[in-house]
């Protein structure tokens, strides 16, 4: 099985994009990838002198399985006149096409051209919210649906989980990336080996495997060694809140690891509400952009409510209220003053 794989290219210190209409492709991930499928021993250096080569035990070296590397400028316009021009004459033979972070443009027009050719899955990895549009990401399925070619959007690449008997989930098997599976032995009560059956892509998960290992299973493995060794990897995905997936790129990819722990009984739904912020320290998950502003619609019902029956309410009254969060009633509060629907006169809060 042959990949071709897409990609950025590694952006100069000089090139800037000073253009309002030009976008930037990052090149890190991709670099990550490329690493982790060519079985590069000096892409990753997260353990410093404190390396014992984890991956090297599996002799998973790929670079003979990568038909070629494509590389597309970093800083384009968001909209290409004529996208087919920055595509390539000639295009390797390949099973699986892998994109990773270039423009959707010539994203589609690759594909237009791989439905020509003998390309039986694709995979475009979307780490970061923006990556790819929702009209592209139409089209693109659009044009392999027409071909018969498999095409996944994983988001981020370690939810990528296709249901077997398919060309992606031979992919997924042979180069063993993708979400991750670990085999766990335990003895007494402590990991004795965990053994990578599948990496996330990027090659956290050998990272992460290698710190589980000697680790008792009543230790708090999800925070002291998986969401620790996630941050200091570091994980490439996106600490953006995405709407579609109702977290983080970074957080999803954490409770794919998180699921590791399965077979121990440790589950991700065992503590809900809490993620690791970029520091390290266990914090509330932040609300999506749609719960905050229901809370706040809540509050300014509740405002207006109290005010109904007396025309006069105080702060702190309000604030019993358990249902609404502080910080929703602090905004409801701004909003009606601003409207002009009420004042506040020291403590209390008077309808206008």
């Amino acid at each position: 099985m042959k990949v071709l794989i897409l990609r950025s290219r590694r952006r100069t210190h000089s090139e800037r994009p000073t253009d309002p209409y030009a976008q930037e492709f990052r090149s890190h991930f991709a670099d990550k990838v490329i690493g982790n499928l060519s079985g590069e021993r000096t892409f990753c250096s997260a353990c410093g002198p404190d390396c014992r080569a984890c991956r090297e035990k599996y002799g998973r070296e790929f670079r003979d399985h990568i038909a070629g590397v494509i590389a597309f400028p970093a800083i384009l316009p968001y909209l290409l006149e004529r996208p087919a021009e920055h595509v390539p004459r000639d295009i390797p033979p390949h099973d699986i096409l892998l994109a990773i972070n270039i423009h959707e443009q010539i994203l589609v027009e690759v594909l237009k051209r791989c439905a020509e050719e003998e390309t039986r899955g694709v995979v475009v990895p979307l780490e970061a919210p923006g990556w790819v549009s929702g009209s592209a990401h139409e089209k693109a399925a659009e044009v392999c649906g027409r071909a018969d070619i498999e095409i996944a959007f994983p988001k981020p690449f370690c939810s990528f989980d296709p249901p077997s008997g398919g060309i992606l989930a031979e992919f997924r098997e042979r180069f063993h990336i993708g979400k991750p599976r670990v085999e766990l032995h335990v003895r007494d009560g402590r990991i004795e080996t965990a053994h990578v059956e599948v990496s996330a892509a990027c090659g956290a998960t050998y990272y992460v495997a290698r710190w589980l290992e000697g680790r008792r299973i009543d230790e708090d493995l999800r925070h002291e060694v998986i969401a620790k060794r996630m941050h200091s990897y570091p994980c490439t995905a996106s600490m953006k809140w995405d709407d579609e997936l109702g977290d983080t790129s970074l957080h999803v990819a954490n409770h794919a690891h998180d699921e590791i722990l399965a077979p121990l009984g440790i589950h991700p739904g065992d503590e809900p509400g809490m993620v690791m912020s970029p520091v390290g320290r266990m914090v509330p998950r932040p609300a999506p952009l749609r719960e905050n502003l229901e809370n706040v619609e809540r509050a300014r019902r509740a405002v207006l409510d109290a005010l109904e029956e007396g025309g006069c309410v105080t702060l702190q009254t309000l604030r019993r209220n358990r249902r609404i969060a502080p910080a929703a009633m602090n905004t409801a509060l701004l909003l009606l003053k601003q409207e002009g629907k009420i004042r506040t006169e020291g403590g209390a809060i008077v309808r206008v």
